[in-house]
């Protein structure tokens, strides 16, 4: 098959476009073989840097991967699972008595299989992007809570597990019994404990959830184990005064090809009545937020 000189930036669009459109309609399996390097160097009359570029556009959208030596192969698709917004009762998933680890294991066994901390809580500044979630200025002092769950049951390329990534931020002016060593260990220990104590203090209060994606960064792809050019899945759910002024700050990032969003509404048997554990398994569900 022999492409227009016309436009010599088309020709690595074409084999792309082809390739792909194969790869849609299942005639390349998950986990096949692609056509080799030179057979579509003679199939489409081009170069193998124009074969290598088309290849490349694959990898990046996530429909191939390439092993050195051996070529390119059709990228198994993940199991997706749910990650489900709810009006209902809202969790602190920040919290360490909420991680899935210390639910299922308890503390002594959940952080034993970890290099890296499962859950952090430290008072620090607030960088831009931080001062700009809670309306205060940089430099101000903040609580950051991250956690990072493992979902090992979630089906990912190659076997390896989803990752969820969790950052709660909070003024620190608002909660000053931060530093009092009795009240941190509650504030660890008991699941509850964060939100109640913010709600007591500066309730009632109302909630606010933004979805958004982007393309991950660096260390986002280190964290949550995923290839270049892939999306990140952003949740953030913010605990506000009625006047809509920031209190705590949740934000969930997620693989963007391993997770969706659903409601709590749209998917729940009852939609006044939290969803069973029968019905979260059922809608796949991972995280409740």
């Amino acid at each position: 098959m022999e492409i227009s000189t016309d436009d010599k930036d088309a020709r690595w669009r074409v084999i792309a476009t082809d390739l792909r459109a194969a790869i849609l309609d299942g005639r390349y399996p998950p986990g096949g073989a692609l056509p080799s390097e030179p057979e579509l160097v003679r199939k489409y009359d081009v170069s193998r840097p124009t074969v290598r570029k088309a290849i490349e556009t694959l990898v990046s959208e996530g429909l191939a991967y390439v092993m050195r030596g051996r070529g390119s192969f059709v990228r198994p698709m993940p199991e997706r699972r749910t990650i489900l917004i709810t009006d209902r009762d809202r969790p602190d998933l920040a919290a360490p008595g909420n991680h899935p680890d210390v639910q299922a294991f308890g503390w002594d066994l959940a952080q034993r299989d970890h290099e890296a901390p499962l859950f952090t809580g430290e008072k620090t500044t607030a960088n831009r992007n931080v001062a700009v979630l809670l309306g205060v200025r940089s430099g101000h002092p903040v609580i950051h809570r991250r956690s990072l769950w493992h979902r090992g049951h979630t089906a990912a390329v190659h076997g390896a597990s989803a990752r969820l990534e969790i950052n709660s931020y909070t003024n620190a002016d608002l909660l000053p019994a931060w530093d009092d060593p009795k009240r941190h260990a509650q504030y660890r220990k008991r699941p509850d404990f964060f939100y109640q104590s913010l709600t007591r203090e500066h309730g009632p209060v109302r909630w606010m959830t933004l979805t958004t994606a982007r393309i991950a960064y660096e260390d986002e792809r280190t964290t949550l184990g995923m290839d270049y050019a892939e999306a990140v899945l952003i949740i953030r759910r913010t605990m506000a005064h009625p006047n809509g002024h920031p209190i705590e700050v949740t934000e969930v990032k997620a693989p963007a090809n391993r997770y969706e969003i659903g409601h709590h509404r749209e998917l729940a048997d009852a939609p006044e009545a939290d969803l069973t554990p029968q019905e979260l398994a059922d809608n796949g569900i991972d995280l409740v937020i």
